[in-house]
């Protein structure tokens, strides 16, 4: 390789091969074997091949570079720009050099853009360049285009800086109007930077600051801003929002709070919110961080519509006390969509305080949603008792230096609680108040008092440290106005009166509390306000109240989509659901499970819960108890548990047993065969009276609760029957999912089998009946057609799927397949002496007009 021209005109063409920089270019391996000859091996060499584009002489001087800092040629600091300069520079001439110093502003030189710079002759500065030996490539889609290697091209800048300052800036300028004309604005905002143009730079800025803030660069935007301090800028909206998202986006929502207020002084701040409904949220957002509702409610007012500003109505509605009855969709919020903005922020939080946990599980779309729902995704999983999961969330944010103060002043003392952590709790809450108070919120600062109280409470078992603590809020900017807020403290206070065994005043702030949680529909923490109040109750003497206020903490539970909260008040008052026990008939209720939940918790109960016996009896039978699958020594055993569950009293006597199981055959050897079955049914069964002889009966014992399949699968289906449209879809779908295990007790042979065999497959040929039409209403045509088919070969006698057979045929634009529906209905039919009765015959000659 060299530098200089060498003659191949003696050459046959043949043997001449053409190479490029990229055919030259070092690849790591030969980097790497190339330092190492050298004694390099201490280099990073996969950066420095990336640095240099793997041209071979940038290699070795950027390993020089990198570890001995040594002086270069001809004067230069870098050895590189050394060589650059007597290797390269020299051996040109002053005019070219010059036009390469000139146009290093430039990605690529091309005629025109170097006469934009104020280049003249260009073209020929082009022409004669391309004999020459330079580090740079012309472009092959244009041969008129030379981009020079990085290397060179930084060098080259370099000398530039050292050129007249004034000739310097009208270079810089002119390529700032050729990056604006282009429509890139942030590089035209750089360039005017370099050049210390300070009132065209912020021309320029404004046209590309609201891109930049949108993907996340906030230190460009903050670089931009100190530039720009000398400049009257608080008139300059782009500028203003732009300070607005950053201060979010840092979680410093006391700059925002400022930016807000100077906005206001100057009379800009409505101008603003009109302009940007995102812009118009920010300022809203800070308000609500400071307590300031009216000054919310007056930047809503006159804010542009848009999705960011539904998300700061939808957080709005956590204001509201509900306590004095009042309703409406302000305080109860309809659920808002994320928009993949920044201010998705503001919708998770409100998803969280509202209590609807399962929307924050998910990962979201966007990365400024992704960003938002970090903090929430950690809280939710806390909130329904996912330890793991939030530990590992927390962890993966403190490694990567993401823990935002949410996370780091509020949710972390939660976990480090919930893990035993008990003195991290208490160093996290005082450590969190540090960031607290650097971001300048008064909402957060609430929180911390709230979280103090837990703490008292659940940790120092002291209920007059939390009393103290909650009686600051009273006062606070933020905890005595808004409604969540006050919620929570009501519920706490009322916690510690019953741990003080003052039943009145807990009732009295518990009510409050229950009553506003329910009014506007905030459910985070009614499961544990409503078992407290329950508890209350009862010692006031009012049982109905505490049965009224156990209901609600389930339902609330059910809604929350977790029984973690409901289960941690529980066991703090396990006689709450004690008493519920003592007043259920059955032990498949709701509350026995909760009970089993609370056992497998270590916690002990009043009330005596039966083991769960979960029966898949759809496809080959098998038992499990309390989730274990158990196997019965004979598969007789599970036959008679199977049988005997579908008795309505879980009984029957040794001849219906005889009857059913052995075909009515008395014999001692059907006999001895049926007490084989009972001995091993017992030994599956939990405690010693699993199965109860009474008198001449087999008894399965009441307190176990017992479960099977095909029973589930009915009771889906009847649940059904109260929904509508794409809700019943679903439920019946997952209805059919479960019977597709296979048919009733698979390989039971015996008389009551098939009987209830052929009763489930009539209810599900209903229930595909019902899912084809739906289907169909759907718009699914292919799932509407699997399903009508199938209920067809099963059951040809089905007119109204014949009928469905033809609308789906219309839908389809299949006139033939119309007639064929019609026909092969009539022949279906003359099997049974009759033909389509009259509605499938008014709706074929509709279709077929």
């Amino acid at each position: 390789m060299s530098r200089q021209e060498l003659d191949f005109r003696s050459m046959p063409s043949a043997m001449i091969v053409g190479l490029d920089e990229r055919d030259l270019a070092f690849t790591a391996a030969e980097a790497e074997s190339a330092l190492a000859r050298l004694g390099r091996s201490d280099v990073d060499i996969p950066a420095v091949v990336h640095a240099t584009g793997g041209w071979v002489a940038g290699v070795l001087f950027e390993a020089w570079r990198s570890r001995d800092h040594s002086t270069g040629l001809n004067g230069e600091a870098d050895p590189l720009h050394g060589y650059l300069a007597v290797h390269i520079l020299d051996q040109l001439c002053p005019e070219q050099r010059d036009f390469l110093i000139r146009t290093s502003v430039l990605d690529e030189v091309t005629g025109p853009a170097a006469a934009a710079l104020g280049v003249s002759s260009a073209a020929r500065h082009l022409h004669t360049l391309r004999s020459a030996h330079i580090p740079a490539m012309w472009v092959p889609a244009n041969e008129d285009t030379l981009r020079c290697h990085p290397r060179f091209r930084e060098y080259l800048l370099t000398l530039l800086a050292r050129r007249d300052a004034s000739e310097v800036t009208e270079i810089y300028r002119r390529h700032a109007i050729m990056l604006g004309v282009a429509h890139r604005y942030e590089e035209a905002t750089e360039e005017l930077l370099k050049a210390d143009l300070l009132p065209e730079a912020l021309a320029q800025a404004e046209k590309a600051v609201e891109s930049v803030v949108d993907r996340g660069d906030f230190a460009i935007v903050r670089g931009w801003l100190s530039r720009f301090g000398p400049l009257p800028t608080e008139r300059n909206e782009a500028l203003a929002g732009a300070e607005l998202m950053m201060a979010l986006a840092t979680e410093d929502y006391g700059g925002g709070l400022a930016v807000a207020d100077r906005l206001r002084e100057h009379g800009l701040r409505d101008a603003l919110a009109r302009s940007s409904s995102k812009y118009a949220s920010a300022m809203a957002w800070c308000y609500f961080h400071a307590g300031r509702i009216n000054e919310i409610r007056a930047v809503l007012d006159v804010a542009r519509p848009g999705l960011e500003i539904d998300a700061m109505r939808y957080c709005m509605t956590l204001l509201a006390d509900g306590a004095d009855g009042a309703d409406g969709p302000d305080i109860t919020g309809d659920c808002v969509p994320l928009s993949g903005g920044p201010l998705d922020a503001l919708i998770m939080r409100t998803h969280y305080y509202r209590g609807r946990l399962a929307l924050m599980l998910d990962e979201p779309a966007s990365r400024w949603a992704a960003i938002a729902a970090r903090s929430w995704q950690l809280g939710a999983r806390l909130a329904m008792g996912q330890l793991e999961q939030a530990a590992t969330l927390y962890e993966q944010a403190r490694d990567a230096g993401t823990v935002g103060v949410w996370s780091e002043a509020l949710f972390s003392v939660q976990l480090f609680r919930a893990q035993g952590r008990h003195a991290e709790a208490w160093r996290a809450l005082l450590n969190g108040r540090e960031r607290i108070r650097a971001s300048g919120s008064s909402l957060l600062e609430a929180f911390s008092y709230l979280i103090q109280a837990e703490l008292e409470l659940l940790l120092n078992q002291d209920p007059g440290a939390a009393q103290a603590v909650l009686g600051r809020l009273r006062t606070h900017p933020v905890g005595g106005s808004y409604g969540f807020i006050v919620e929570q403290a009501e519920t706490w206070l009322g916690l510690s009166y019953l741990m003080q065994a003052d039943a009145a005043q807990a009732a009295r702030h518990l009510e409050h509390a229950v009553r506003s949680m329910r009014t506007t529909e905030r459910v985070l923490m009614l499961p544990a306000a409503a078992v407290y109040l329950a508890e209350a109750s009862w010692r006031l003497g009012d049982e109905h109240a505490a049965d009224r206020a156990m209901n609600v903490a389930l339902d609330a539970a059910d809604r929350q989509g977790s029984h973690q909260s409901l289960l941690q008040a529980i066991e703090l008052f396990p006689s709450t659901l004690s008493r519920r026990l003592d007043a259920e008939s059955s032990c498949e209720s709701d509350w026995h499970r909760l009970g089993r939940a609370l056992i497998a918790r270590d916690v002990e109960l009043d009330h005596h819960v039966g083991a769960s016996i979960e029966i898949a009896d759809l496809g080959e039978i098998e038992v499990r108890v309390d989730g274990r699958l158990v196997r019965p020594q004979i598969k007789k055993s599970a036959e008679l548990l199977v049988f005997l569950a579908h008795q309505p009293d879980r009984s029957a006597t040794r001849d219906q047993l005889l009857d059913a199981l052995f075909e009515g055959r008395r014999t001692e050897s059907s006999s001895s065969y049926l007490r084989q079955a009972v001995r091993w049914l017992r030994e599956i069964l939990p405690g010693e009276d699993g199965v109860e002889g009474v008198g001449r009966k087999i008894r399965i014992n009441s307190d176990l609760r017992l479960m099977s399949e095909s029973e589930h699968v009915k009771r889906i289906v009847a649940e059904a029957s109260s929904l509508r449209g794409t809700a019943r879809y679903r439920v019946l779908l997952g209805a059919l999912d479960i019977a597709a295990r296979g048919p009733f007790a698979a390989g039971v042979k015996s008389r009551w089998a098939e009987e209830r065999r052929r009763d489930l497959d009539s209810v599900l040929v209903d229930v595909r009946c019902s899912v084809a039409e739906l289907a169909f209403a759907e718009g699914d045509h292919h799932a509407a057609a699997a399903h009508l088919g199938l209920v067809l070969r099963l059951d040809p006698y089905r007119e109204s799927m014949w009928r469905l057979a033809m609308r789906l045929a219309d839908a389809k634009g299949d006139a033939d397949g119309v007639l064929a529906a019609y026909r092969s209905c009539e022949l279906a039919l003359q099997d049974l002496g009759t033909g389509p009765d009259t509605a499938t015959t008014k709706l074929f000659r509709g279709l077929r007009r």
